[in-house]
C-alpha cells in the first residue's frame, strides 16, 4: 500500500509540474504530451486522450503521442482510430519500431497473422533488441503453427531480457503444444517464479501436470521419459490446482474454466465439471470448443436433449467443426437406441 501511495503520489507531483509548464508556456506540445502520458498512467483514461490530441493540435509531428493515443483508443475497442494513429506515427518516422510493433498486433489480434509477422520483422529490422517484438512474434508463429520457429523467437526474447516473465509463459505454451510437456512444466514455473500473479501461466502449467500425469506406455514413450519421470510425481490435485489459480487471478479465463470441467470430470466430479462448462459457455457464447465440452458432458450424464442443442449450436458457429458433428450424430444415435 506505501509503494502504491508514493507512485500515486509521484504521479500527482508530475502532473502538478507539467500544469505549472503548460500556465507558463500554453502552447508547450511536449508538457501536454508528458501529462497525458501521467494521465494515463493514474488511469484517467479520457483526460489522456483529450491531453494527447491538445498536444498534436500543437505540434501535430509529436510522434510517440500519435503511438500512445493509438493504444488507448485500442484499448476502447476503437481499433481504427487506434490504426490510423499508428500509421500516420509511422508516415511521420518510418522507422519507429513502437509503432510497427503495436501495428503488428492489430492485425494479430484480428487473424491476419501474415501481415502481423511481417510488421513485427520490420520492427525488428529497425530494432534489433527488443525483445517485447520476438515475444509478440513468437505468439504470431505459433498461432500460425510454426512452434519452432515460435520458440526460437521465444528464446531469443529471454536472451535479450532474462527476467521476461511472458516470454517464458510462451515458451512453455508452445514446447506443451508441441509435446514436450516436461520442458514445459520447467518454463512456467520459472515465469510463474518471476510473475506470481501470471493466470496464462498457471492454467497452462496446470494442462503440462495434467499430460505428465499420465505415465507414458513402455512402448511409446520416448526414450528416457520414465527415467525424467521417476524424479517427481504429479498429484491428482496438482492441474487442478493450477487451473483454480489462474481463475482467482482472472475470474474470466475461458480455457481454465474448460480445462478445470475436464480435470474434475476425469476425477469423477461431474457436477462441478458441468458447471465450469456452462460458465465458459456463458462467458464466450459464440466459442464453438465450450459448447462441444459442454454438451459431452451433459451427454455423459444422459442429458442428451440438452447435449444435442449445444452441439448444434457449435455446428452453427463453426460448420466445419468435426467433432461436433460427430458427436452430434452419436448423440442422435443414443436417443434412437433409447426408443
Amino acid at each position: 500500500m506505501l509503494y502504491y501511495l508514493f507512485v500515486c503520489s509521484d504521479f500527482s507531483w508530475r502532473r502538478r509540474f507539467y500544469l505549472k509548464a503548460i500556465k507558463h508556456k500554453p502552447r508547450f506540445g511536449d508538457a501536454y504530451n508528458n501529462l497525458a502520458s501521467t494521465y494515463a498512467q493514474l488511469g484517467q483514461i479520457n483526460d489522456a486522450i483529450e491531453t494527447y490530441q491538445m498536444a498534436l493540435v500543437i505540434d501535430s509531428k509529436l510522434v510517440d503521442a500519435h503511438c500512445n493515443l493509438g493504444n488507448l483508443f485500442k484499448a476502447q475497442g476503437r481499433r481504427d482510430t487506434a490504426r490510423k494513429c499508428y500509421l500516420e506515427a509511422i508516415r511521420l518516422n518510418p522507422e519507429f519500431a513502437i509503432a510497427w510493433s503495436n501495428l503488428a498486433g492489430m492485425f494479430k489480434d484480428e487473424g491476419q497473422l501474415s501481415t502481423a509477422i511481417a510488421y513485427y520483422r520490420e520492427a525488428i529490422r529497425l530494432c534489433p533488441p527488443f525483445a517485447d517484438v520476438y515475444s509478440n512474434l513468437g505468439s504470431a508463429m505459433q498461432d500460425q503453427g510454426n512452434l519452432l520457429e515460435a520458440n526460437m523467437c521465444y528464446q531469443t526474447a529471454i536472451q535479450l531480457r532474462p527476467d521476461f516473465a511472458v516470454a517464458y509463459g510462451n515458451l512453455g505454451s508452445s514446447l506443451l503444444a508441441s509435446g514436450d510437456a516436461m520442458r514445459a512444466m520447467d518454463a512456467l514455473r520459472y515465469a510463474i517464479q518471476l510473475e506470481p500473479n501470471f493466470p496464462d501461466a498457471y492454467d497452462n502449467l496446470g494442462s503440462a501436470l495434467k499430460v505428465l500425469r499420465q505415465t507414458p506406455s513402455l512402448d511409446t514413450a520416448p526414450a528416457g521419459a520414465h527415467k525424467e519421470r521417476a524424479k517427481f510425481k504429479v498429484h491428482d490435485h496438482e492441474p487442478i490446482a493450477c487451473f483454480r489459480k489462474a481463475l482467482r487471478l482472472k475470474s474470466d479465463h475461458i480455457n481454465a474454466y474448460s480445462n478445470l470441467a475436464c480435470a474434475l470430470h476425469d476425477r469423477g466430479l461431474v457436477r462441478e465439471a458441468i458447471h465450469c462448462s456452462v460458465t465458459a459457455a456463458r462467458l464466450m457464447p459464440l466459442f464453438a470448443p465450450a459448447h462441444v465440452n459442454l454438451g459431452s458432458l451433459l451427454r455423459g450424464v444422459g442429458q442428451l436433449d440438452q447435449a444435442l442443442a449445444h452441439y448444434h449450436q457449435a455446428i452453427a458457429l463453426d460448420p466445419s467443426f468435426a467433432e461436433a458433428h460427430t458427436n452430434l450424430g452419436n448423440t442422435y444415435y443414443e436417443l434412437r437406441q433409447l426408443v
